[in-house]
């Protein structure tokens, strides 16, 4: 009883020093993220922005808010122009925490009095909304936390009449995230003789040759369907995936099937991008290889979109396992509108193989996994690095092939 006791006195006197803590920030004139900060200019409008990693975060403010889910942006707004200007800070994310809800959660760190001073320091670090003629502000705006290239979008209301906006689009490297596709070497992957150029008319008969699916390591077995593809600059590519809310992998990562690795072209994907579901383990992996051929001048992209569900807890993965969606043809159109309604679609269309499989007669994926296809197309999509109008995405049409029955390779 005597030892409980002075157990429970040593920890009632830790916590309380830990809550009588006072509060002793650091400051953006002392950190050195801004020195990487990308900046954009419009209508007489210039802006910068940058992200603190974790630790920078930690320094500046003074609490881990990365360990919360919670990640600081730092904007800049210079206002040129003869009119007073407004941040639109949902825009940056819809669903940003205010300063004084930051402060909230880490309030019992620290003293009553340190609570406040931490308060008042996040309030004052914040973005302004109002830009005034000729003036510059600069703060942070607290975003949900997002691995990998932060992307958003930042909009300025000019107050000129009639009122216009400009819009800025930011991708933003974050220290300490290293993604998979950095450690490839994509000039290397082929060599001269390797290399096709083929016109867009063209294109079926390239696709032809990949063969329907993925390999295993030793290309005995064969995977799932390669039935997406893609036109576009490696930047361009890599945007519009952002942009289309698909998540990067760490170098590293495991794969969404984790008991097989996919192979096509005698390796692995070169990057893998996700999208989560909330709640769930629910989650769509999509691999992607960069391929041999150029379409009209532009690197064309093979990817494989894997759909894993059925398990609401991660418990269920371990003990059970992974269970994707058997249905091929349902994560290759979603992909498609993904990218669609990231107006990001120049053009796009469905180049037919002649070979499908039935829902009756389904093959079998690497981990014994079954899967059909309920066509016979490959999606090809061609990417803009402009904003297209979904109404004004062009449609390419092909001349079918006779069709038969199962993947030939």
């Amino acid at each position: 009883m005597r030892r409980a006791a002075c157990l429970s006195m040593l920890l009632t006197v830790t916590l309380g020093a830990c809550s009588m803590a006072p509060y002793d920030p650091g400051s953006v004139e002392q950190a050195d993220f801004t020195e990487r900060s990308v900046h954009f200019s419009s209508g007489n409008i210039t802006v910068r922005a940058a992200v603190p990693g974790d630790a920078e975060a930690e320094s500046l403010l003074g609490i881990d808010v990365y360990d919360r889910g919670i990640q600081p942006v730092w904007v800049e707004v210079r206002n040129d122009n003869d009119t007073p200007a407004r941040v639109v800070i949902s825009s940056i994310d819809p669903k940003y925490f205010p300063p004084a809800e930051v402060a909230w959660f880490f309030r019992k760190r620290f003293s009553n009095e340190g609570w406040l001073d931490l308060e008042a320091h996040l309030i004052d670090l914040a973005l302004p909304r109002r830009v005034g003629p000729g003036e510059t502000v600069s703060g942070l705006v607290f975003t949900n936390l997002s691995p990998g290239t932060k992307s958003f979008n930042l909009d300025v209301y000019r107050g000129s009449l009639p009122p216009r906006y400009e819009q800025f689009t930011f991708f933003l490297r974050v220290p300490g995230f290293v993604p998979d596709y950095t450690q490839v070497r994509f000039e290397e992957l082929y060599g001269e003789h390797e290399r096709v150029s083929v016109t867009s008319e063209a294109l079926p008969s390239a696709l032809a040759n990949f063969g329907c699916c993925s390999r295993n390591a030793e290309g005995t077995k064969r995977g799932r369907p390669v039935n997406l593809y893609i036109v576009a600059e490696p930047a361009v590519l890599l945007r519009t995936l952002l942009r289309a809310g698909w998540v990067e992998s760490s170098a590293g990562a495991t794969t969404v099937d984790p008991d097989s690795v996919h192979y096509l072209f005698g390796r692995p994907a070169d990057g893998a991008f996700r999208k989560p579901r909330d709640g769930t383990t629910d989650r769509s992996e999509l691999g992607i290889w960069k391929t041999p051929v150029l379409v009209d001048g532009k690197a064309l992209w093979a990817a494989q979109v894997r759909h894993a569900i059925g398990r609401r807890f991660p418990l269920g993965e371990r003990l059970f396992g992974v269970r994707l969606d058997p249905d091929t043809n349902e994560g290759r159109n979603y992909v498609l509108q993904t990218f669609w309604y990231a107006q990001a679609l120049e053009q796009w269309g469905f180049a037919p193989t002649g070979q499908f499989v039935s829902e009756a007669d389904p093959a079998i994926g690497l981990a014994d996994d079954p899967w059909f296809s309920r066509d016979d197309f490959n999606a090809v999509m061609w990417l803009s690095d402009q904003p297209v109008p979904m109404n004004e995405t062009r449609i390419q049409e092909w001349t079918p092939p006779a069709t038969v029955t199962g993947p030939d390779s």
